[in-house]
């Protein structure tokens, strides 16, 4: 992905330097736009990357911790059944009740989360367990 991306950007910088050089000036409004969907795409994979970098050390921590990982019942999709998820759920939500600026029972409910794929709220509680541990000088 991030091969294609680079590729994306490279050709499109290089549509846009070719619409600069022209003297009409709707082309080089367009050749001015054109440059900033690379800048944005590259910003949005720097930031990917580094979110994804940070969630694995948070996971590597918690590996380290020796703290045991939920147990679920899995479907074949690797996602959670319904009920057994939401047993969990429960039971990481009244552990970080007790204990909010556990950064690893956040990454447990994050991976809760994606195992009832629900990704926006995964990811959500991924970026607070990532936020807790810098605040806690574990990243």
């Amino acid at each position: 992905m991030a091969v294609l991306t680079g590729l994306y950007a490279y050709l499109l910088v290089g549509r846009g330097v070719v619409l600069l050089q022209d003297d009409n000036p709707v082309a080089i409004l367009m050749g001015l736009a054109i440059l900033v969907f690379p800048l944005l795409a590259l910003w949005v994979l720097f930031v990917e990357i580094r979110f994804g970098i940070a969630l694995a050390k948070v996971g590597k921590l918690f590996g380290d911790s020796g703290m045991e990982p939920p147990s679920y019942q899995l479907r074949p999709s690797g996602r959670a059944e319904k009920e057994s998820g939401q047993q969990v759920f429960a039971e990481l939500s009244q552990r970080i009740e007790q204990d909010e600026d556990n950064f690893l029972l956040w990454y447990l409910l994050a991976d809760c989360y994606d195992k009832l794929s629900d990704r926006p709220r995964a990811r959500k509680a991924a970026r607070k367990a990532i936020s807790l541990a810098k605040q806690a000088k574990a990243l």
